[in-house]
C-alpha cells in the first residue's frame, strides 16, 4: 500500500476518481435528505435502522475520501466488495425498517460509480444486476406493486452510463498518450539524424579538409604541427559540445580559454578536464583566474607546453595549471607577476582559494580552487 502511494497518478485518474467522489457526495446528500423526511413524517419506519443506515453511509463516505488520496486503493477487489456490501445494506435499509417510502437515495448509484472506476462497464453492469436484485426482492417481500419493481432496473441505466464514460475517457487518454509518444519518438529520431548529419558535416569540413591539407604541405613541420594542433582543439571542443549539450558551462569556457591562450602565444596547452559546471560567478571568477595563470605560464615559464587539469569535488572546481619552464622565486617575484592582485584577490572575493609553488629551473605549479557552486 505504501508503495502505492508514492506512485505517480495518471491525470485521467486524479480526474475519475475526483467524478466517483462527487457522485459518492451526492448520493449520500441525497439520502440524508431522504432519511430526515422519513424520520420526522414516517412513524412507522424502525428509527434504529433508519438511524443506522444513516450512519453506516456517513462512515464509509469519509472512508472513501480517504482513499481516494490513494486511487489504486479503490481499484481494488476488496474496496469494491465492501463499498458494495454498504450499499446493499443501505438499499435493504428501508424494507427492513418498515418504511413507507424508499430513503436510501442516490447512495447505492454511487456503487456503480466505484465498480466503474475500478472494472470499467463490465463490473458496473455485474453490481447494477446485484442491486437490481436486492430491490425485486426487497418490493417482493413488502408487496410492492409491478410498476415500483421495474424502477430497480434503474441501476442498470446508470452502470451503463458510469462505465461507457470511463471506459470511453480512459481509451482516449490511452490513446493520446500513444499519440505523444509516437510524436516524441519521431521528434527523438529526427534530432538524432539531425546530429548524425551535424557531425558528419563537422567531420567532413574540418578534419578530412585538415587531413587533406596536412597531406600537401607534409614537407612543412611547422605548418603541419599547427594543422593537426589547431584540428585537436576543434575535436575538443566538438566532444565537449556533445557531452554536454545545452547551455555552455565551466568545460566550454575552459577550452575558449585554452584555444585563446594557445593562438596568441603559440604554446601548446594540454588539457584534461574530468567534470561540467553551470557557469555561476564562482565559476566564472575561477575560468579567469585560469586564463590569468595560463597567459603567465604562456608568457614567462618558457615551456613549449602548458599541463592544464581541472576536477570537482564536492561543490568546488580545482584548476591545476603546470609547467616545466624556467620556474621563479615566489617570494621575490610575486607582486611584479601580478599575482597577488590578478590571481589570489579575485579567487578571495569570489570565496575561493590560490595557491603557487614554483622552484627556479623545475617549473611552476599553480592551483585554483573556485567558491562553492551549490
Amino acid at each position: 500500500m505504501r508503495a502505492a502511494e508514492h506512485q505517480p497518478v495518471p491525470e485521467i485518474e486524479r480526474t475519475l476518481v475526483q467524478v466517483v467522489l462527487y457522485v459518492r457526495i451526492l448520493g449520500f446528500a441525497w439520502m440524508t435528505l431522504l432519511v430526515l423526511v422519513t424520520w420526522f413524517t414516517d412513524p412507522d419506519a424502525d428509527r434504529v435502522v433508519v438511524a443506522a443506515a444513516e450512519l453506516a453511509a456517513a462512515i464509509w463516505t469519509v472512508i472513501t475520501v480517504r482513499a481516494a488520496r490513494t486511487p489504486s486503493i479503490m481499484r481494488t477487489w476488496q474496496f469494491v466488495a465492501l463499498d458494495g456490501a454498504i450499499a446493499l445494506f443501505v438499499a435493504s435499509a428501508s424494507f427492513v425498517a418498515g418504511a413507507g417510502d424508499l430513503f436510501h437515495g442516490g447512495y447505492p448509484i454511487s456503487w456503480l460509480a466505484v465498480a466503474a472506476y475500478a472494472g470499467g462497464m463490465r463490473l458496473a453492469i455485474a453490481a447494477s444486476m446485484v442491486l437490481a436484485a436486492d430491490q425485486i426482492f426487497g418490493f417482493i417481500l413488502t408487496d410492492r406493486s409491478l410498476v415500483a419493481t421495474t424502477g430497480a432496473f434503474v441501476f442498470l441505466v446508470y452502470a451503463v452510463i458510469f462505465g461507457w464514460t470511463i471506459d470511453t475517457l480512459r481509451r482516449n487518454d490511452a490513446q493520446r498518450r500513444a499519440a505523444e509518444s509516437a510524436l516524441e519518438q519521431e521528434r527523438t529520431a529526427r534530432a538524432l539524424e539531425a546530429e548524425r548529419l551535424e557531425l558528419a558535416n563537422e567531420l567532413h569540413d574540418s578534419v578530412l579538409q585538415t587531413l587533406q591539407v596536412v597531406r600537401t604541405d607534409a614537407d612543412d613541420p611547422d605548418r603541419v604541427r599547427y594543422l593537426v594542433r589547431s584540428e585537436e582543439r576543434a575535436i575538443d571542443r566538438m566532444i565537449s559540445r556533445y557531452r554536454h549539450p545545452g547551455p555552455q558551462g565551466f568545460e566550454a569556457a575552459i577550452l575558449a580559454v585554452r584555444d585563446e591562450i594557445e593562438d596568441l602565444y603559440n604554446v601548446e596547452i594540454r588539457t584534461v578536464i574530468r567534470d561540467d559546471v553551470p557557469l555561476t560567478p564562482p565559476i566564472v571568477a575561477a575560468v579567469e583566474a585560469t586564463r590569468e595563470a595560463l597567459t603567465n605560464a604562456a608568457r614567462h615559464s618558457k615551456a613549449p607546453i602548458v599541463n592544464l587539469y581541472s576536477e570537482i569535488e564536492s561543490d568546488r572546481v580545482h584548476v591545476f595549471v603546470r609547467d616545466r619552464g624556467i620556474g621563479f622565486d615566489p617570494t621575490t617575484v610575486e607582486e611584479g607577476r601580478g599575482i597577488r592582485h590578478s590571481l589570489r584577490q579575485r579567487m578571495t572575493d569570489s570565496g575561493g582559494t590560490f595557491q603557487i609553488a614554483s622552484v627556479p629551473s623545475q617549473g611552476t605549479e599553480v592551483e585554483i580552487t573556485s567558491g562553492s557552486f551549490s
